[in-house]
């Protein structure tokens, strides 16, 4: 795996060496010269301004990065062209992607346990610990996976809408291998990223479609590999009724635009499954599919044969080393609002969508916000509560004048990108995020006396807090 000078296969460290050298070339180099010399290792696109650009070439840290994920995604190529991820070798992604998988992931562990959060009152907790406490644990991701998915079945029990299951597949020439795991003649050579980037593609034609044609469907669509490694997707929508049958429609004509006569296309190309309550539930048709992607938690032996546990390990190592998002909300309210509501401990205010969107993430209820946030068969700027952002500031000391002075740059010298601070309401934003909180790399001291999680319980309090100031200015104001 050699492009240009560059060896994908050597050691970290000398990756590290041949970043330093990259990132010193292009800080003496002309910016044009730079970028070409940038795009000569196929590196990926710099989608950034001619100044942006030039701040990241010159650094060596960018370099890495990308030295890295191209690294990932050319293994697992490789690895897919040789016929190495099969029904008869790997399922969905090869054994040395799998193994580059768990040894980022104990690295990334080691990092969390050794890297703490430290408050302005001093008061420090490690990474892993807040890890294991949000949606980087994978059983917390699949409870609310599965806690917006029922909600969304609520909602469409409540307003009468019918439930409709989706699978949507690539052409033939997109797979390294057939079903029955020998190479695949019709194979063109393509990635998993040109797959997913078909696949996006024809949403994004059946998407254009829907809204020319006001259909409205909410849900969640999932991506998974086919044994080779493939991505086909899933999804699991809700509408009215009589909408059904021209959404089908519109799936089936996008979604055999490419290759339509090849053998099986009609068959295995779109396929849709009504949902009948009568039969089951439509959260319980996918949970299966959640479950396989995350952990395989009560999933137990895979079509390949493979314990579920195992098989949701090369899932994962798979999405990560193509970059793939394997969940997406369809529709809906903000997942976001729905997650800053449930940090704030109480919230009774003036404003009662606001009282009952809080009482609804509270409980874990997503029908009730969906309702409360007026998220049903309307578009995003009519919800009635959205995210708040603001650029993060950090402070420094001057140490010639003692003064402590604000900044908003990033190290590259640039204008933070916004982050949430908190969500607003009738126009008036609440800010829910006010402790200030920075990395350190050492441990709590032992005479910290705080309960576990404390810090984000005294976030929560103070977000509690700042609520009741803003609904007091507000009222009073």
């Amino acid at each position: 795996m050699v492009v240009d000078d560059l060896d994908f296969s050597i050691d970290h460290a000398r990756l590290e060496d041949f970043a330093i050298k990259q990132a010193d070339f292009c800080k003496a180099a002309e910016l044009n010269n730079a970028i070409d010399h940038f795009q000569k290792y196929q590196l990926g696109k710099l989608a950034y301004t001619e100044l942006e650009i030039k701040n990241r070439l010159q650094d060596a840290k960018f370099w890495l990065r990308r030295i890295r994920r191209k690294t990932a995604s050319l293994i697992n190529q490789v690895e897919r062209a040789l016929g190495y991820v099969s029904k008869r070798r790997a399922v969905y992604c090869g054994d040395v992607s799998l193994n580059r998988h768990r040894q980022n992931q104990l690295l990334s562990q080691q990092y969390m346990q050794n890297t703490y959060l430290q408050n302005d009152e001093g008061f420090s907790i490690p990474l892993s610990e807040i890890a294991a406490h949000n949606i980087s644990n994978p059983v917390i991701r699949r409870h609310e996976l599965m806690v917006r998915i029922r909600g969304f079945e609520e909602v469409a029990q409540y307003c009468q809408h019918a439930a409709v299951f989706v699978t949507l597949t690539t052409p033939s020439r997109m797979h390294a291998t057939n079903a029955t795991g020998i190479p695949n003649q019709a194979y063109d050579g393509s990635s998993i990223n040109d797959a997913q980037d078909y696949l996006n593609h024809v949403w994004q034609l059946c998407r254009a479609k829907f809204d020319r044609d006001e259909i409205k469907p909410y849900g969640f669509r999932v991506v998974e590999p086919h044994h080779d490694g493939t991505p086909h997707w899933h999804l699991l929508l809700f509408m009215p009724c009589d909408q059904i049958k021209h959404f089908k429609e519109v799936i089936t004509h996008y979604g055999l635009q490419d290759s339509p006569d090849e053998k099986g296309a009609k068959q295995y190309r779109v396929k849709f499954i009504d949902i009948d309550p009568a039969k089951g539930s439509a959260a319980g048709y996918i949970a299966k599919y959640i479950a396989k992607n995350i952990d395989g938690f009560a999933v137990g032996t895979d079509t390949s044969g493979q314990p579920s546990d195992l098989v949701a390990a090369r899932i994962n190592a798979w999405s990560k080393a193509a970059s793939i998002r394997q969940f997406q909300q369809i529709g809906g309210p903000s997942v976001t609002v729905w997650r800053e509501l449930r940090r704030i401990k109480q919230c009774e205010t003036p404003m009662d969508e606001l009282n009952s969107a809080h009482a609804a993430a509270d409980s874990s209820n997503w029908a009730a916000f969906c309702l409360a946030m007026n998220a049903v068969d309307t578009p995003r700027k009519e919800h009635l509560i959205s995210p708040y952002y603001e650029i993060r500031t950090t402070e420094t000391i001057d140490y010639d004048s003692g003064e402590i002075q604000s900044c908003q740059l990033n190290h590259y010298l640039e204008l933070r990108k916004p982050t949430i601070f908190g969500l607003v309401c009738r126009a008036m934003p609440l800010v829910t995020r006010n402790v200030r909180w920075k990395i350190a790399m050492k441990p709590p001291s032992r005479e910290t006396t705080f309960p576990p999680l404390g810090g984000l319980v005294a976030s929560s309090e103070v977000a509690t807090l700042e609520f009741q100031k803003a609904i007091t200015m507000f009222t009073t104001g």
